[in-house]
């Protein structure tokens, strides 16, 4: 073998080192998730924003049922099921399989799951393919996604 074949060779074996210290961190907070603060934070109706790290975000995790009053709650994520009073948080999400019974107050509302009860959405609520609403609701805008639904008392914010 010449010289340049064997410098060839050696170079193919070499292969750079990756850098896998990532595995072992662990996010701190919901918010530090790549792209979850994004879902719920939002500069207009449409364009999401990257969440500050003084979001007080609570997150109901899937197998998890929560009876009560929640208050100084800027993000609400319902992932199971919630019997609550939500007043004055900037955004409610219920992902699918998500369950919310009781009333909310909230800026901006995207609903994957089902909610009972009073739903108040000062700006933008979208429900999408799964999702399901019942009750009285008030928004400042609303977006349906085919296969979402609304039951009862609907009304737009004058």
């Amino acid at each position: 073998m010449s010289a340049d074949a064997e410098d060839t060779a050696d170079k193919s074996d070499e292969r750079p080192e990756l850098d896998l210290s990532f595995l072992d961190r662990q996010p701190a907070r919901a918010t530090d998730i790549p792209n979850l603060g994004e879902r719920l934070d939002r500069t207009d109706d449409n364009e999401p924003r990257r969440g500050s790290d003084n979001n007080k975000t609570l997150t109901v995790g899937r197998d998890i049922s929560l009876k009560g009053d929640i208050t100084e709650c800027d993000s609400l994520i319902v992932e199971g099921r919630i019997e609550a009073k939500l007043e004055s948080a900037r955004a409610l999400e219920i992902a699918r399989g998500g369950r919310f019974d009781g009333s909310a107050r909230v800026e901006t509302a995207i609903i994957s799951g089902r909610f009972d009860g009073d739903l108040d959405v000062t700006r933008a609520l979208r429900i999408t393919a799964s999702g399901k609403v019942t009750g009285k609701v008030s928004y400042g805008r609303l977006e349906i996604e085919n296969g979402g639904e609304v039951d009862g008392d609907v009304s737009i914010h004058q």
